[in-house]
């Protein structure tokens, strides 16, 4: 943490909420099943009235589990209070959900594969529908059962909160854009396309001289550099295939 704040000195450092939940876990084992689901819909909250339901939720089962969020700082493992807009980690469950409803399509030829994906994503749009009502050229309100969001396409917001803080369409703007036959790629952030990501990658890495040719002083090279100590981790030793790493 000490190298990286010096070589990024103006990026903010932002906690793992898995990591920062397991240490709650160790600390507080009691209410555990109880207590996650709520913390990890806590740290995504979109609204300060979530935000506080939430945390008093957990006061209200370990008070102790309140403090030491609190302690560990909101701006630290939320979403709401955070300085940037934080991204999160992506994970293939919804990829694992459509499979596990398409068990009996992927026995199908290609064609008729396509035709149950397309009906079963119908079936999901028909059921998520939303009634838009323009506003005014670029401010809608977006009907989504019993709740009522406002969306402003020239200020990209959304009064969920999800459309400005992930920069990426929320489902009220999407709803909005397809009233409108418009497309997507003016509505979000210039770092989630292809090009941004293609261009990351577009620096040269210079090829190192011959190694006859390197300076080094002798001061380096006649120093003796020993591996490093560590523990083991924990569980058996990895012999042969892939070694698998959270991230």
């Amino acid at each position: 943490m000490h190298a990286v704040s010096k070589v990024y000195p103006i990026v903010p450092h932002l906690a793992c909420i898995w990591h920062l939940w397991k240490n709650v876990t160790k600390q507080y084992i009691t209410n555990s099943e109880v207590l996650s689901p709520i913390f990890y819909s806590l740290a995504k909250a979109y609204t300060q009235d979530e935000c506080d339901k939430l945390m008093e939720k957990i006061g209200n089962v370990d008070i102790r589990v309140k403090r030491y969020l609190e302690d560990a700082g909101r701006d630290k493992w939320s979403r709401l209070y955070s300085p940037v807009n934080r991204g999160w980690t992506m994970t293939s469950n919804i990829a694992e959900c459509i499979n596990g409803k398409l068990v009996a399509a992927r026995e199908l030829h290609n064609f008729d594969f396509l035709k149950e994906v397309r009906k079963m994503l119908m079936l999901v749009y028909w059921l998520n529908g939303y009634q838009v009502e323009a506003l005014t050229e670029y401010v809608y309100t977006v009907n989504d059962g019993p709740r009522r969001c406002i969306i402003d396409l020239k200020k990209k917001t959304c009064s969920c909160r999800m459309f400005q803080l992930d920069e990426i369409l929320c489902s009220h703007a999407w709803a909005v854009l397809k009233n409108k036959n418009l497309t997507a790629d003016a509505y979000y952030s210039e770092l989630f396309k292809p090009e941004t990501v293609v261009n990351t990658y577009d620096v040269p890495v210079d090829p190192l001289p011959d190694k006859t040719e390197w300076n080094v002083p002798k001061s380096i090279s006649d120093e003796v550099v020993m591996p490093p100590i560590y523990k083991r981790p924990l569980g058996g030793q990895k012999r042969g295939g892939t070694s698998h790493y959270r991230s």
